[in-house]
């Protein structure tokens, strides 16, 4: 049995793996892999214990990062991972103060009984992030667990992070950003209803909303997969990102043609996945230029996506 957030979870043995894990990247899912092996070594579930935001949002809130995932996805993420329990704490002003001492007490010790702490190298925790391996490893005998720091992977030689994703990203490096992830990127959404200009260009697209404060890849012309969440389907999308200069836009819009898609899509919800990056957004001089730069664009997309 598997369970997400639940408030009641309490385990007599565990391992235990914890952060943030925003995007559930490789490195993340190292981390993720060798607490789910020790887990079955030790015939004992494995934990992940996650928060519900990151935790500068709580702390400083103007300078939170955007997110990679969404807390829903995040959980799914994690449980196809091998993940049996998800501990969703949630993170405010009194989590931020709670010493790094009565962490381990109260959530490791008392709550999870942690037989294992599977962490990155250079996990920290606690107020003012005073808790670390080496703190977890001085008082690992008192509370009767053990601790096991993963190395990082590296991607062209340098540490996967999140925030090295979502700067890939911000760059319009959906390509790095999906090798990093180990997937593609993907924005969820609601369909909301645009100016509609696509279709007066024989290019109806959908718009969409997203649900969270994510990433949202650099302006430009993209190659990616729509899934229609209510029914499963996937579509192949040529994506528009960016304030549509050739009308005089000045909202940023995020916007997709679906390559054999009629129809009507408006308040559903859909996965907006990146694969390549085509082109910067520029203005045409004229409607007939766009039009004719737009066929091109599907073109590209229908042979990239296959």
């Amino acid at each position: 049995m598997s369970s997400l957030a639940p408030r009641s979870l309490s385990l007599r043995a565990s391992v235990v793996t914890i952060g943030v894990f925003d995007g559930v990247h490789r490195g993340h899912r190292a981390i993720i892999s060798a607490a789910v092996q020790r887990a079955q070594q030790l015939s004992i579930p494995a934990v992940a214990v996650t928060f519900d935001r990151h935790p500068q949002e709580a702390i400083q809130p103007e300078k939170s990062p955007p997110y990679l995932t969404t807390l829903t996805s995040r959980l799914r993420l994690l449980q196809e991972n091998g993940v049996q329990h998800v501990l969703v704490m949630r993170f405010d002003r009194h989590l931020a103060m709670l010493q790094r001492n009565e962490f381990v007490r109260l959530v490791l010790h008392e709550r999870l009984n942690a037989r294992h702490i599977v962490v990155g190298r250079d996990f920290r925790f606690g107020h003012r992030r005073m808790g670390s391996v080496d703190y977890l490893r001085e008082v690992q005998s008192r509370f009767g667990f053990e601790v096991e720091a993963v190395p990082d992977v590296l991607y062209r030689d340098e540490r996967i992070s999140s925030s090295r994703i979502r700067q890939s990203l911000m760059d319009g490096e959906v390509r790095e950003a999906s090798a990093m992830l180990g997937r593609a990127y993907v924005l969820e959404g609601v369909v909301v209803r645009g100016q509609q200009l696509g279709r007066k260009l024989g290019y109806p697209t959908v718009n969409l909303q997203p649900l969270a404060p994510q990433v949202i890849p650099r302006d430009g012309i993209y190659a990616g997969r729509l899934l229609r969440v209510r029914t499963g389907e996937v579509y192949t999308a040529a994506i528009s990102v960016g304030v549509r200069p050739t009308v005089d836009g000045k909202n940023r819009t995020i916007e997709a043609y679906l390559l054999g898609f009629s129809g009507s899509l408006y308040g559903e919800e859909v996965h907006l996945a990146f694969f390549h990056r085509l082109r910067d957004e520029r203005k045409f001089e004229s409607l007939q230029a766009l039009k004719e730069q737009m066929d091109r664009d599907v073109q590209q997309v229908a042979e990239l996506m296959g």
